[in-house]
């Protein structure tokens, strides 16, 4: 059994919530798959854009995974969406320099295509939205567009560069994704593992 996990600021939250439910690794080796502490299960650090394409293909049983990254996936149809983490939490907003455009076709920059135009179409705008990859909120600095579509955590970026958040789209966090195939034919492990964590996310999360 395989459970994807992404690297960067996530993995140390997702390493713990394993670690609370008796899974162990070590990632500090360059292995692409690494051992855990459970027999015959195994872990993948990767990219959080990549891990809802593992699951769904069914190459992985279980991933963690932003919220923000499952919005912008085609590919859903294998896959369940089975717990709300409730860590990596951040927010989906607009944003824009302190000086609003009063253009009838707003330029929006974004990485979140899907998410920046079922925002703008739920409000009846008409815009030009653009991809970009990089750092979002250069930008309108540079006058490539009038707002942007990003993640803001403690809006300390934005401020630093002028900008200013408009509007929270969505508040994000990270999800924990589950192969359908797999659910039917491993269910006794993944339910095992989907339950664990459920109990410690409650036991952290009470009122």
């Amino acid at each position: 059994m395989l459970i994807v996990v992404p690297k960067g600021r996530l993995l140390k939250d997702v390493k713990n919530i394993l670690l609370d439910i008796g899974i162990s690794f070590d990632d500090s080796s360059r292995k692409l798959i690494l051992d855990t502490s459970v027999k015959n299960l195994k872990i993948a650090i990767l990219r959080s854009w990549d891990i809802p394409k593992f699951v769904n293909k069914g190459i992985a049983e279980i991933g963690f995974v932003g919220k923000d990254v499952l919005n912008e996936t085609d590919d859903k149809e294998n896959f369940y969406e089975r717990l709300d983490l409730k860590f990596g939490k951040c927010r989906l907003s607009l944003a824009a320099l302190n000086k609003v455009s009063d253009s009838n076709k707003p330029i929006i920059a974004t990485k979140y295509i899907k998410s920046a135009k079922e925002f703008f179409s739920s409000k009846l705008q008409n815009v030009e939205i653009i991809k970009l990859k990089g750092a979002i909120e250069i930008a309108p600095i540079l006058g490539l567009s009038d707002y942007i579509v990003d993640l803001v955590q403690s809006g300390k970026t934005l401020k630093e560069n002028g900008l200013s958040e408009l509007e929270i789209i969505q508040n994000i966090s990270t999800r924990l994704i589950v192969n359908k195939s797999a659910f039917k034919t491993n269910n006794k492990m993944i339910e095992r593992i989907v339950f664990d964590i459920e109990e410690v996310l409650n036991g952290k999360y009470k009122n």
